[in-house]
């Protein structure tokens, strides 16, 4: 009987070995963004969401089987029942999944492999990996015409978590969230982006309108008591007319659900902040890449300005900077670093520029013989040594750069979550006196403008009270830790910053209740211990769980019939990349 198995690369991740380095994690925050923070660093994983998608999207019997030990997965394959293996992956893993194919070679002959993800860009993948199919493109397309389905029948958007296994300062994080997978691709199609190169330099959406959104969060909220989602889009709102339908959808149903989401500057500027803040956006991923004028997406922009903004209003925002771009030297890198830092933004990733296979800049630095034979793939991750020839820079020297540039924004700027609980409370009183003040002036809300106008008997704007009760909601999830903040605090001026921000909770809200004091000493408690065993272990390196469902019993589920989403059939659309990102 055909039955698939669909797995991504087997852990531990982050440790030193022959299929993995130090900095090839699963944990995005704690090793691109927040990375030199210690214990102030929020910990996470995510899961690898585009097996789910596939897995939910086919007919012949699926098991995934998401961050496996190397026990699991064999254990799993030595069963037997098993016709066709998907290893997805990217390129830094592709070692792993090269170990992986050859055992169900060795053990099951007769089992066809197929290989999907980033990492199948690699030019000389069919010499690393031993495999059957590569799937390129979209996936769920892919193996429905693979395996004889109809290509075209309507998508199902799965039920995903978001930010499984996470904790900050040695303490469980609690508020749960969902994943919505809005489409994949992006058309600004930076040089250097796999993402948009992977789909042809194109967005192609999943869901297509408002409604379509709307429903995917419903189905969420219902099966697994979500409101807050993360919107895995590269830049969501560069399609204004479908966040107009979500706006309108949530305001017509009255549910009041909030969004972090990635998009560009100019994508932002063309929706205002007014809007983003109904339709409930409090996060931001930001591609500012560098001071220089190199992006359309950032030209003409004041992102200081911008980022205040957003920040005045509730909204955090990570903005992402490039180190090792091709103007750089050992003056004007210093020059960007201190730029972005200078941008205040709550979180700041520093990546290296990366020629990674099927970008345009792998192949123009491949034509140029730029790239560095001899490098490990485990190496090419972007947080350690650059894997090209720079005319500025040698290899060592690169991982320094990089470590100094997050060090200089820790100690500038204190803890990112201090950070965004300071945005979090400034934002609610913000926008709490200008709900009030609208109210009185008797302004409305114009969604034709997306701003607000005079009107006759406005009266309460109900839907942004229901939006006030969200945004003080995500500030009261920050004060249990400003404790911990504090007695950790990194130098005088981050612990200025936290007395500050509790200062500004007490005026918000008063004194912290019974309730909140006891999750304060809870959560200094395990701070004491996280910060012991971090002295005496070093840096913990925490795994991400291992999940397996076998869907035709999953399908069987009356919840998950009753809620199913049929999303329009499937036109053009390509693959979700099907695992986590090494972070």
């Amino acid at each position: 009987m055909t039955r698939l198995l669909l797995c991504g690369v087997f852990k531990p991740f982050g440790v030193k070995d022959d299929t993995t380095e130090p900095l090839c994690t699963m944990e995005l925050l704690n090793n691109q963004v927040t990375r030199e923070q210690g214990i102030h660093s929020p910990r996470s994983n995510n899961p690898s969401f585009a097996l789910y998608l596939m897995a939910e999207n086919i007919r012949v019997p699926v098991t995934v089987l998401d961050f496996p030990t190397w026990e699991e997965f064999t254990r799993e394959i030595d069963s037997g029942s098993y016709s066709h293996v998907g290893i997805s992956f990217i390129t830094p893993n592709v070692i792993k999944a090269g170990r992986m194919a050859s055992y169900v070679r060795s053990h099951c002959p007769n089992t066809r492999i197929i290989l999907g993800g980033h990492g199948t860009a690699i030019p000389e993948l069919r010499e690393l990996v031993d495999c059957d199919e590569i799937c390129h493109g979209e996936g769920v397309s892919w193996l429905r015409k693979y395996f004889g389905e109809d290509e075209n029948r309507p998508i199902v958007h799965p039920s995903i978590p978001s930010a499984i296994n996470a904790f900050i300062y040695g303490a469980p994080i609690m508020g749960k969230a969902g994943i919505i997978i809005p489409g994949v691709g992006c058309q600004n199609s930076c040089r250097f982006c796999a993402t948009s190169h992977k789909f042809d330099r194109k967005y192609h959406p999943f869901l297509r309108t408002g409604k379509d959104i709307f429903a995917a969060c419903r189905k969420t909220e219902e099966e697994l008591g979500v409101d807050d989602f993360g919107l895995m889009d590269e830049n969501f709102c560069k399609d204004p007319v479908r966040a107009r339908q979500l706006l309108k959808e949530m305001e017509k149903k009255g549910k009041a659900y909030t969004f972090s989401t990635f998009s560009s500057a100019e994508a932002i500027t063309a929706l205002g902040i007014d809007f983003l803040l109904r339709l409930g956006v409090n996060f931001l991923w930001i591609g500012v890449e560098s001071k220089a004028d190199l992006f359309e997406k950032t030209k003409g922009i004041d992102l200081h300005q911008l980022i205040a903004d957003l920040q005045d209003h509730g909204i955090s925002v990570l903005a992402s900077a490039i180190l090792f771009l091709e103007h750089h030297d050992k003056e004007s890198i210093h020059e960007d670093i201190d730029w972005a830092i200078g941008l205040e933004s709550d979180l700041l990733q520093f990546m290296e520029l990366g020629p990674t296979p099927g970008t345009r800049l792998y192949k123009d630095y491949e034509e140029e013989g730029k790239i560095i034979a001899g490098i490990p793939w485990p190496r090419k991750h972007g947080q350690d040594e650059i894997w090209f020839r720079h005319p500025h820079f040698t290899l060592p020297e690169t991982a320094a750069y990089l470590r100094e540039a997050f060090i200089r924004k820790f100690l500038a700027h204190g803890p990112g979550v201090l950070n965004m609980a300071m945005t979090a409370i400034k934002g609610y009183l913000r926008v709490k006196a200008e709900v009030a003040e609208r109210e009185r002036s008797g302004l409305k809300w114009d969604p034709e403008t997306l701003r607000y106008v005079p009107g006759d008997n406005a009266g309460p704007d109900v839907f942004m009270q229901m939006r006030l009760d969200s945004i003080k909601g995500n500030a009261l999830r920050f004060r249990p830790a400003l404790s911990a903040a504090l007695k950790y605090a990194p130098n005088r001026q981050a612990a200025e910053k936290c007395r500050k921000v509790m200062a500004l909770y007490n005026e918000a809200f008063g004194p912290m209740t019974i309730i909140e004091r006891a999750k304060s000493l809870v959560v200094r408690f395990l701070a004491i211990r996280e910060n012991r065993r971090t002295r005496k272990e070093g840096a913990i390196m925490r795994q991400p769980p291992t999940k397996r469902i076998a869907y035709p019993d999953r399908a069987l589920k009356p919840a998950a019939k009753k809620c199913a989403v049929a999303i329009g059939p499937i036109v053009e659309q390509p693959e979700v990349e099907a695992t986590a990102q090494p972070v």
